[in-house]
């Protein structure tokens, strides 16, 4: 687990680290970087008291947030996980992530919210079904059926370098799954639970959120599909 950072995109989630951090600690991962997004209430200190380390990103954006925290990566961090800030994610399920990486059979492994293993609401409607058309595009265009886009996922460090993401807003998860398409990453999916979030999300839990993130997710497919492999 030393050879493993965690990256945590948060924005206002201290009630969210309060839970996440001290199971991360319990695993002894070798370093937990919290990337927060502009944030107005205790995530920092939250951060900083449960060992993490904290960079800043004020431009509003999951995809910023992840981007800052790829920059204060270290060069002994040979596999970087991505996992939300609000609890929702279940840190016990991490050493499952990173294990076919770190065995040497994977780069890039996809944690798929599990409807069966996951808590009564957790998953929102507009979840499951930004998550199943996004996945019927990218088998169509690409061939290969991802069950989810879920934002807890472990990548080999040099993988990560070779997908050159770019995304700064909401279609960041999605990109990297078709990135990782693209430079024939070899892709493992297990499945996790799903915990309901501490707080209100920011994104599923309004009208707004759900709409911006659908835009980006469909635009950044687009995007990338006229590209030939």
């Amino acid at each position: 687990m030393q050879r493993v950072a965690v990256i945590i995109p948060a924005l206002n989630e201290s009630a969210g680290l309060l839970r996440t951090l001290p199971a991360l600690q319990r695993l002894g991962v070798g370093r937990i970087i919290v990337a927060d997004n502009g944030s107005t209430d205790d995530t920092a200190t939250v951060a900083r008291t449960h060992g993490a380390t904290v960079v800043s990103e004020h431009q509003r954006g999951y995809g910023a947030a992840c981007q800052a925290g790829i920059a204060a990566l270290s060069p002994r961090d040979e596999v970087v996980v991505f996992m939300d800030a609000d609890a929702s994610d279940d840190p016990d399920s991490l050493p499952r992530l990173v294990g076919p990486i770190l065995s040497g059979d994977a780069d890039l492994v996809i944690g798929c919210r599990d409807p069966a293993r996951s808590e009564a609401g957790a998953l929102t409607l507009q979840q499951r079904w930004g998550n199943w058309l996004a996945g019927r595009l990218i088998r169509l265009r690409w061939g290969f059926a991802y069950r989810d886009l879920g934002p807890f996922r472990a990548i080999r460090r040099d993988s990560l370098t070779r997908l050159r993401m770019t995304d700064r807003a909401f279609g960041w998860t999605v990109e990297m799954q078709i990135r990782a398409l693209q430079e024939k990453l070899r892709i493992v999916q297990i499945e996790v639970p799903y915990r309901r979030r501490v707080g209100r999300s920011k994104i599923s839990g309004t009208i707004k959120g759900t709409l911006l993130a659908g835009y980006w997710i469909l635009k950044t497919i687009a995007r990338h599909w006229p590209r030939k492999d």
